[in-house]
């Protein structure tokens, strides 16, 4: 936070986003977090010698659902794709395809050979689950999707970090992908680069947060003249007093 006289001018979710998002580029310390446990998954992939692979992570669901939109998979034999927690049917996991029928299946660990060996994806399916409507309009989606599935034998899966232009993963890129969606402002940024003070710039940042005590943010009671003290004339606020 931006603290001046134990009041708050600035949240710390605005402070945590990027310069080129209107925020001071505060790390956000969760948002780090998670891009550093994407590290685990992707080491389950590229690095399946290490000796914790096979082992529970503390990656949570969110975590999964970031790493499956920043990669990119291609399937050759289908030895190490997860059928239903890797981002590999187009681009999605099959989980979230059809999150009905993913509940009832026994066991969820299979891989996409062993799921496409036989139909066994098919027979996995809990009997003892009271089946519904909403299973049969799954199930007939996911075997729609599957239909142009073809595995290679001769060539193994492939993954690729989307962000990078090596395709490697990296933590920065992970970290950056969080804010992907948020409106950027170009003209803010040339109050970063101007060559003043940083307590100068840092106004100005306030300025166009609109987090200056002009009398206009007064208005909440405090006791204040609403006019203007160069001009008289106009109410006073951030914009009128500095143009």
């Amino acid at each position: 936070m931006t603290l001046t006289g134990r009041k708050c001018k600035v949240n710390w979710t605005k402070s945590g986003m990027a310069k080129e998002n209107c925020g001071l580029g505060i790390l956000n310390l969760e948002r780090f977090a998670r891009a550093l446990r994407l590290r685990w998954l992707w080491h389950e992939w590229v690095s399946p010698e290490k000796t914790w692979v096979g082992t529970k992570t503390s990656c949570d669901d969110t975590d999964g659902l970031l790493f499956a939109v920043c990669t990119t998979i291609s399937v050759g034999d289908g030895n190490r794709t997860s059928f239903w927690h890797s981002g590999w049917l187009q681009g999605c996991r099959s989980k979230d395809i059809v999150p009905n029928l993913f509940k009832i299946t026994r066991p969820k660990n299979r891989t996409v050979a062993a799921a496409l060996q036989r139909h066994i994806c098919t027979r996995d399916i809990h009997r003892a689950e009271m089946l519904a409507l909403v299973h049969a309009h799954e199930f007939f989606k996911l075997w729609g999707m599957l239909q142009n599935t073809q595995l290679n034998q001769n060539q193994e899966d492939q993954i690729k970090w989307k962000l990078t232009k090596t395709g490697e993963y990296t933590a920065a890129s992970a970290y950056k992908a969080q804010f992907i969606g948020n409106v950027k402002a170009s003209k803010v940024q040339r109050i970063w680069r101007a060559w003043a003070p940083p307590k100068c710039k840092f106004f100005a940042w306030l300025v166009t947060q609109n987090r200056v005590w002009t009398s206009d943010r007064l208005q909440r009671g405090w006791p204040h003249n609403p006019s203007c003290p160069l001009c008289r004339s106009a109410s006073e606020t951030a914009f009128h007093l500095l143009v």
